[in-house]
């Protein structure tokens, strides 16, 4: 009976862990290997809604690191437009992510965003491709 209880409760720690961890919802990697996690605030993403995104940039370490610039944009290259919206990182939050404030999509179909950054002075890109329901 005690194995039962035990075996019960470490199976509710590793769940409850388990849940805790958020997978991004895209993801890149740049052209000289960072990578490029984007968890938004709506989620799943959905067209005609203004929301918010945390862009998190790591090493190949998996560190966190402090850029001294990062824009993102979009659009839709089968149909040859950017965003609706002109999204803008706004601020860096205490977990070392950078607040994108201002994205919305307003159709479905296959999205392309743009990150560019700035790290050390030296200048890197990533393409994330993806397909919006």
């Amino acid at each position: 009976m005690k194995i039962l209880i035990a075996l019960s409760l470490l199976l509710t720690l590793f769940f409850a862990n388990a849940a805790d961890v958020r997978l991004p919802d895209l993801n890149g990697v740049t052209d000289k290997g960072l990578k490029i996690e984007i968890y938004s605030e709506l989620s799943p993403l959905s067209i005609n809604q203004i929301h918010s995104w945390h862009v998190r940039v790591l090493d190949r370490n998996n560190e966190i690191l402090e850029l001294e610039e990062l824009n993102v944009y979009g659009g839709m290259p089968e149909h040859d437009h950017g965003l609706p919206t002109q999204p803008e990182v706004t601020t860096r939050l205490d977990n070392g992510d950078y607040l994108l404030e201002g994205v919305r999509f307003h159709m479905q179909g296959h999205w392309q965003l743009q990150v560019e950054l700035q790290l050390n002075g030296v200048e890197d890109t990533a393409i994330i491709d993806f397909d919006l329901q």
